[in-house]
């Protein structure tokens, strides 16, 4: 079986340096405004003055705002799915450690940082192009390493594909969740980045 093909995102592939350099000065601005108030709060205007550009460059960039979130949030997806990459899966769930691993911590954390936009990508009126790649980046993540420490011929590939998708599809579901503060009980401050990660881990080793 093939390797999953790797997506890039070519948005910012300009060979004009200043247009990328314009395009980050905005994904910036964006996420740094998201940590500060509600996304529906920001407006192009909001974001042209945190980039100090003018309004009329934001368009020469982005069609509107969730163009311009959409690439925004993709940009913060390479930490989040190295994360998941440094936490090394076997085939055999029930063998991985009990301890949950620093970088599924380190996962939740970066999600955390972000937290009002993988919310609002991730919701029911979310951006269906930004989940599927997501889903589709972790699942190559966990599918590649799934090869590399399965000692060949004792699981089918297609098994391993099937899993490195069921895998990414929960982790979607779980973070859009824990980011809309559906697990927080009430009257309790929310669930955190450690209590949530300690949870996921539980499932990912079957002992949920």
């Amino acid at each position: 079986m093939a390797p999953m093909a790797n997506i890039s995102n070519t948005r910012g592939a300009s060979s004009d340096p200043r247009a990328r350099r314009t395009r980050a000065l905005l994904r910036a601005a964006v996420l740094d405004l998201s940590m500060e108030k509600d996304l529906d709060g920001i407006t192009m205007s909001n974001i042209a003055e945190r980039a100090e550009v003018n309004r009329a460059t934001v368009y020469l960039h982005y069609k509107d705002r969730e163009d311009l979130l959409l690439d925004a949030t993709e940009s913060t997806m390479e930490g989040v799915v190295e994360a998941a990459r440094a936490c090394r899966l076997i085939a055999d769930a029930h063998a991985l450690s009990d301890t949950t691993p620093v970088h599924l911590i380190s996962l939740f954390a970066q999600v955390d940082k972000h937290r009002a936009v993988y919310r609002r990508m991730l919701g029911e009126d979310g951006s269906q192009r930004f989940a599927a790649r997501f889903e589709r980046l972790l699942a190559q993540a966990w599918f590649e390493q799934l090869l590399t420490e399965t000692p060949p011929g004792a699981f089918d590939e297609t098994a391993l594909l099937v899993r490195a998708h069921f895998l990414s599809g929960a982790m979607l579901a779980v973070i859009g969740r824990w980011t809309r503060g559906e697990f927080d009980g009430e009257g309790e401050d929310g669930m955190g980045v450690a209590e949530v990660a300690d949870l996921t881990w539980a499932l990912i080793r079957g002992r949920g």
